[in-house]
């Protein structure tokens, strides 16, 4: 027996008409609920009443004995940073330094010896 109606591919758009599964909160997970696109609504996966937009989520304060700790914390790393930058200059300009005064010497010792070949007194003589 056939049909009147020949049976069509689905298209792209068609959604496929399988049973909602839900977790243990009554949460569907599959298929995912449809947005509900209102004009307050501004996404479909924030947690905000939908009428003024704001977030249910609390907003965290710290108490004044964490502040003092969270301040103590950054002048700390603060001065670490700063002791660590001096103290490779330190290094950068001792290195200088040694390099300056080892070429002094290597220059004194040339000067020397081409002052000592060009005398005539220390010369050898046969």
């Amino acid at each position: 027996m056939s049909t009147p109606f020949p049976t069509r591919e689905p298209l792209p758009g068609d959604r496929a008409q399988v049973p909602a599964v839900f977790d243990a909160f009554g949460n569907q997970i599959f298929p995912p609920p449809a947005p509900q696109a209102t004009p307050a609504h501004h996404c479909a996966v924030c947690r905000c009443d939908h009428s003024t937009g704001r977030h249910s989520r609390e907003v965290s304060r710290l108490t004044p004995g964490a502040a003092v700790a969270l301040g103590a914390g950054g002048v700390l790393v603060t001065g670490v940073v700063l002791v660590a930058l001096l103290l490779s200059v330190a290094v950068v300009a001792a290195s200088v330094a040694v390099a300056a005064l080892s070429l002094a010497v290597v220059a004194v010792v040339l000067r020397s010896l081409l002052n000592s070949s060009q005398d005539p007194r220390h010369t050898r003589r046969r």
